[in-house]
C-alpha cells in the first residue's frame, strides 16, 4: 500500500473510533447532579473532575433508600397516635438529612398535645417522643399540674450544623433529624411550664449564690474592737436637766413649758417612745405623743379618700411546674439517649435537648 493509501486508512480508523466512544457515553454521567436527583451504580459520582466549577453536589437518596425509609417509619409508628405530614428527603453535604422526614404535628387524643411548630423528625424520633408524651409526661402533669398537658413550645429540630454551633464539633443530631428542642408545656387550662422561668436554681446557681455570700460576709467582717474607755458614760442628775458623762447642763436653758418631776428634774426626751425609771426621776419622753403605727401598735391615720379594695382574685397558676419540669425530666432519660436540660449547662438553661443518638455500648447522657 502506498504512503498516500495508509494516512487515509489511519485517518479512517481514528473517525471511526471515535464515533464508537460517543455512542458508550452514558448521558449525565459527568454532568451535575440537580439536589433531589437519584444516583445510583449507573450514575456514579465524577472523581477529581477539577474543570467542574464549584463544590462538588452531595449524594442524594436514592429512590430505594426513601422506600425503605418510609416502610421502616410504618413499622415504628404502628400503633401510636400520632399526626405526622411526610416532608421530602433531606440532604445537605456528607452528613445532613435524611431519607424519610416527618413533620410531627400532634400526638395522642383527648386532649391530642400540639406540638408549636412542628418539629421536623426522624421516624426514630417521632416514636420515641410519642411513647415519652403519653406514658410519662400526661400523667406526671395531671399529678403536678392538674391538668393533661395540651400544647408543647418547640424551639428547634433539624438544622443542619454542628453541635453547640462549634467550628470544629461533630455534626449535631439536629442535622439527622434526630433532636428535637422543647421550651414549655402548656396544660389544657392554659397554664404554662416554662423551664426557662419554672426550673427553679440549678446547681451552678446555687454554688455561686453560696460562693458570692461567702465574700460578703468576708468583706463584712468587723476590725478589731477599740479599747473601752477607763471612764464609762453615765447619766448624772442636775438641776433641771439631766446630762452625759457627769457634765451639768445650765438648768435655764431647759424648755419652760416643760413641769419638773418630782424630784425636781426636767425629762430628757430620747425620743425612743419607752418610759425610762431611774432612781428619784421618772422619764416618759413618749407621752402625749402618739405612738408610731409602724409596729401596728395602733391604726394610722388616713387622709380621706375610698378605702383600697383588695384585688380581684385571679385564678392562680397551678403549683408543682418546677416538681413536673424535673419529673419529665428524669423520665426522659429513660427513653432518649440524650437528655439535656438547665443543669447540662448555660446552653441549655432554657430548653430540654431530645436525640435518639447512636452511642458506644449504648451508653445514655442524661444531665
Amino acid at each position: 500500500m502506498t504512503g498516500k493509501g495508509l494516512a487515509a486508512a489511519a485517518a479512517f480508523c481514528v473517525l471511526a473510533a471515535s464515533a464508537a466512544f460517543a455512542q458508550n457515553v452514558q448521558p449525565g454521567a459527568t454532568g451535575p447532579v440537580t439536589p433531589g436527583t437519584a444516583r445510583g451504580p449507573d450514575f456514579p459520582r465524577p472523581v477529581d473532575d477539577k474543570s467542574a466549577a464549584g463544590p462538588a453536589d452531595p449524594v442524594a437518596w436514592s429512590p430505594q433508600e426513601v422506600e425503605q425509609a418510609l416502610a421502616h417509619c410504618a413499622v415504628l409508628l404502628k400503633g401510636l397516635d400520632v399526626v405526622t405530614e411526610t416532608a421530602p428527603p433531606l440532604r445537605e453535604g456528607a452528613e445532613c438529612g435524611t431519607p424519610a422526614p416527618l413533620r410531627l404535628k400532634s400526638v395522642g387524643r383527648s386532649p391530642q398535645i400540639a406540638l408549636v411548630p412542628p418539629p421536623t423528625l426522624n421516624c426514630e424520633m417521632v416514636a420515641a417522643l410519642a411513647r415519652w408524651l403519653e406514658r410519662d409526661v400526661q400523667p406526671l402533669a395531671r399529678k403536678h399540674l392538674g391538668a393533661p398537658i395540651a400544647r408543647i413550645e418547640t424551639m428547634s429540630s433539624y438544622s443542619c450544623r454542628n453541635a453547640y454551633g462549634r467550628a470544629h464539633a461533630k455534626v449535631s443530631e439536629h442535622g439527622k433529624a434526630d433532636a428535637v428542642d422543647i421550651g414549655s408545656f402548656v396544660t389544657a387550662h392554659g397554664h404554662a411550664a416554662l423551664i426557662i422561668a419554672d426550673w427553679g436554681p440549678t446547681a451552678r446557681q446555687i454554688a455561686a449564690e453560696v460562693a458570692a455570700a461567702k465574700a460578703r460576709a468576708a468583706a463584712a467582717e468587723p476590725k478589731a474592737p477599740l479599747a473601752p474607755s477607763s471612764q464609762p458614760s453615765r447619766i448624772t442628775p442636775v438641776a433641771g436637766a439631766l446630762a452625759l458623762g457627769g457634765q451639768k447642763k445650765d438648768a435655764q436653758s431647759a424648755p419652760a413649758e416643760q413641769p419638773a418631776t418630782a424630784a425636781g428634774m426636767m425629762p430628757l426626751d430620747l425620743k425612743t417612745g419607752v418610759a425610762i425609771v431611774i432612781p428619784g426621776i421618772s422619764l416618759d419622753p413618749g407621752a402625749g405623743r402618739e405612738r408610731s403605727s409602724g409596729f401596728g401598735l395602733v391604726s394610722p391615720s388616713r387622709l380621706g379618700g375610698p378605702k383600697p379594695q383588695p384585688p380581684a382574685a385571679d385564678p392562680a397558676p397551678p403549683e408543682g411546674k418546677t416538681d413536673f419540669l424535673r419529673a419529665a425530666h428524669r423520665s426522659a432519660c429513660n427513653v432518649f439517649n440524650t437528655e439535656l436540660g438547665p443543669e447540662a449547662n448555660n446552653a441549655h438553661h432554657n430548653h430540654f435537648h431530645l436525640d435518639m443518638a447512636e452511642r458506644i455500648k449504648n451508653t445514655k447522657i442524661c444531665e
